[in-house]
């Protein structure tokens, strides 16, 4: 049985017991110590991938790690969300298992993770040179901890949960990714005609609001009866569109595209999500464009349909949102002029009178 680990399977053996196995062109077949999501097993994982022998790691009993290694087991974790949502939320946890792995979870009080919150507050430069930290990553560490130590505490291993004690961390008031406005889209097209990859990336998502994960894997498979379907791989919405007369017209102007994927890069390869997302950026660079992005282009869809008065389910319907919270995030960005000399023209129609 496949596992989300490369070249890792897990099958019963003989005698019924499971376990896993490491196979790699070239190199001989190794069956493992450990099992996936146990401890010890990440760091066996590690060192077959570098061909590097195996250090044994003991683990301290209801520790971080302890406690990490039984939590990616159980159901609040493994039930919840898609494969992308669980490895968001395991980069947070596993930050914190990297600097507290061997305490105790006993020995954590409310002004411990207040401190650990507060400290995430801070933005820093990380080895990569990538920004880390802000009020964010607090918030989004703090919503991780606290359902990881309330997994501990229906283990017994805590009474109470110290992350519930400590002081919440405000999550600000977001923008989040800047949405295009009409002159942004207008300023790519000049920069990225018809017939190449940039300009038909912008028409795939223009028309069908993909994320980028969604827009680097969308292909021919995805246009069934003149219109396009996919399944939004966030939260598994399966969505019917129409095909627009723009994005047909992308495509077609393609002097040849993948086999399974329109996008394709240099090497004749679907992109991957974040290759996608790098070579927007470089393409929106190119168009004189840095605040934009692929995903702030996605809000653009909302933004036109609210435009257009689309109903609120419309909107909705177009971006696979769940919630009217969600869509709201989406279409802020509407332009208040035209909203407002709409509203107040109504009710100029409806209350103006004559002047006495």
């Amino acid at each position: 049985m496949k596992t989300r680990y490369k070249n890792v399977t897990v099958d019963p053996d003989r005698h019924g017991k499971l376990r896993a196995r490491f196979r790699k062109a070239g190199r001989k077949a190794v069956y493992m110590k450990h099992l996936p999501d146990t401890p010890g097993f990440e760091d066996e994982y590690e060192a077959l991938k570098a061909d590097t022998p195996a250090v044994e790691v003991c683990v301290i009993p209801r520790s971080v790690n302890d406690l990490c290694a039984r939590y990616y087991r159980c159901g609040d974790f493994r039930m919840k969300g898609n494969d992308e949502t669980r490895a968001t939320r395991r980069g947070i946890i596993e930050s914190f298992r990297a600097e507290f792995g061997d305490y105790l979870v006993a020995d954590f009080s409310f002004e411990h993770i207040e401190a650990l919150l507060i400290a995430r507050t801070e933005k820093r430069k990380n080895d990569k040179g990538r920004s880390v930290g802000g009020q964010v990553a607090a918030s989004n560490l703090r919503e991780e901890l606290l359902r990881l130590f309330r997994y501990a505490k229906k283990l017994k291993w805590i009474t109470s949960n110290p992350v519930e004690e400590a002081e919440t961390i405000g999550k600000p008031k977001l923008k989040g990714y800047y949405p295009w406005t009409e002159d942004d889209i207008a300023k790519y097209k000049k920069r990225h005609p018809l017939g190449t990859k940039a300009r038909l990336a912008l028409e795939i998502i223009l028309w069908t609001g993909q994320r980028r994960g969604d827009a680097s894997k969308f292909g021919r498979k995805h246009i069934v009866r003149g219109k396009i379907n996919f399944t939004a791989s966030k939260n598994d919405a399966d969505l019917w569109l129409p095909m627009a007369p723009d994005l047909r017209r992308a495509i077609d102007a393609m002097p040849a595209v993948g086999l399974e994927t329109f996008l394709v890069t240099d090497y004749g390869k679907p992109f991957s999500k974040a290759g996608f997302g790098n070579k927007m950026r470089q393409w929106c660079d190119e168009a004189g464009l840095p605040q934009c992005t692929a995903h702030g282009l996605r809000k653009a869809i909302a933004r036109r349909a609210a435009a257009a008065k689309a109903t609120q389910q419309g909107i909705k319907a177009v971006g696979g949102w769940k919630n009217d919270t969600e869509v709201r995030t989406y279409v802020e960005g509407v332009e208040q002029e035209e909203l407002a000399d709409d509203a107040i023209g109504r009710v100029i129609e409806k209350f103006s009178g004559d002047p006495e």
